[in-house]
């Protein structure tokens, strides 16, 4: 039996990472450790441990990331050092086979680090995209520590085997948040539950850490747009890259509808009902076209990410931003290209892990060129 080693630092790498732990369970030739960190612990963004917990997965570890108020780069990066320091520790407890790590997240960058310099295969998701601001960095630098690269599409396959990564290492497998968000329970009440109205938008705007000066200016030209337009929407609080503070405080004291978090089922069951979803989630290039909906992309969070026809890039401008939405307000029945999966992800992994090499022989990277 082989056990797969997987951290958990906040909702959009879980969400991901649900549908594989669910068929590690029902593998009995698969066990895993999952260890969870960072915002799931954090009360102000809805200690979302208790999901977890809801969802039965059983947690071999957890440990504290984010226990300072300060909102900068330099506390990123200290809350980054104490996942590198604390991850050897419970990795040589858990004695994987395999290091399941994920995206461009910090503590699965930790993890990432951590296998290779412990001489554990790393087999790392969704490696190979073009993005902004600092995750684009963390992700080639992930793709460079792993073993094993599982790409979401035949672009980002191929911009890895272009980075000097050995083809027979690289998977094209989809992106597993397909596979989450199609296999949610429906729920036909879950407008009533959040007081929305028939016609609404979902905003999801992150900082960006590379504009960090910007982020107030650019959440208010957001909220203000969204005001001006009239239309019913739900704002979900960002995650705590450095800029979000500003961001949360504009929105808090908006006077708009907000949550701290949502489960994956009501951000799911929101989704497909709305008109749209507003800002740089990566959700908006990811997921919503899964379910035909537009996205109305703002400034260079995702800039260079491969996305559908359902994404329509603006700029931080209040008058793009109010196109954007009436032009969402007249799109019916309109059916989207999906790049990132057709919701079997979840088993083409699983499916590798049991297969990959994950001999002695493997561990030593070199490029291919």
């Amino acid at each position: 039996m082989r056990k797969i080693f997987i951290i958990t630092e906040r909702r959009a790498d879980y969400s991901r990472f649900k549908p594989i732990l669910e068929k590690i369970e029902m593998d009995d030739n698969l066990d895993y450790d999952l260890v969870v960190t960072g915002l799931h612990l954090k009360d102000d963004h809805g200690y979302t441990i208790n999901e977890i917990e809801k969802d039965g997965f059983k947690i071999f570890s957890t440990f504290e990331m984010f226990n300072e108020e300060e909102d900068s780069g330099a506390a990123m990066v200290r809350s980054f050092a104490k996942a590198l320091k604390e991850l050897p520790l419970i990795i040589s407890k858990s004695s994987p086979d395999i290091i399941l790590s994920g995206f461009d997240i910090a503590a699965n960058f930790a993890v990432t680090i951590a296998g290779a310099h412990m001489n554990i295969p790393v087999a790392h998701i969704q490696g190979g995209e073009v993005t902004g601001t600092i995750d684009e960095s963390i992700r080639h630098a992930m793709s460079k520590f792993s073993h094993y690269h599982f790409a979401a599409n035949e672009d980002a396959k191929n911009r890895l085997i272009k980075m000097g990564e050995f083809p027979d290492k690289v998977f094209n497998v989809g992106c597993p948040s397909i596979d989450a968000i199609l296999n949610v329970e429906n729920d036909d009440k879950i407008l009533e539950k959040y007081s929305l109205k028939k016609d609404f938008f979902i905003m999801l705007q992150h900082p960006v850490t590379t504009e960090i000066d910007k982020s107030e200016y650019q959440i208010r030209i957001s909220l203000d747009a969204l005001v001006e337009s009239n239309v019913d929407a739900l704002i979900i609080l960002p995650n705590n890259d450095a800029g979000f503070s500003q961001i949360i405080n504009s929105i808090k004291n908006s006077n708009l509808k907000h949550v701290e978090t949502l489960s994956l089922k009501d951000y799911v069951n929101l989704l497909k009902r709305s008109r749209g979803l507003i800002g740089n989630s990566s959700s908006g290039i990811h997921e919503t076209a899964t379910f035909n909906i537009p996205t109305i992309n703002i400034g260079s969070r995702q800039q260079g990410r491969l996305r559908s026809n359902n994404v329509f890039d603006v700029n931080h401008d209040k008058e793009e931003i109010l196109k954007a939405i009436n032009k969402c307000l007249k799109i019916k029945n309109k059916v989207y290209k999906k790049i990132y999966g057709d919701g079997n992800s979840a088993e083409k992994i699983v499916d590798l892990l049991k297969k990959i090499d994950i001999s002695n022989e493997i561990i030593q990277k070199q490029i291919s060129y």
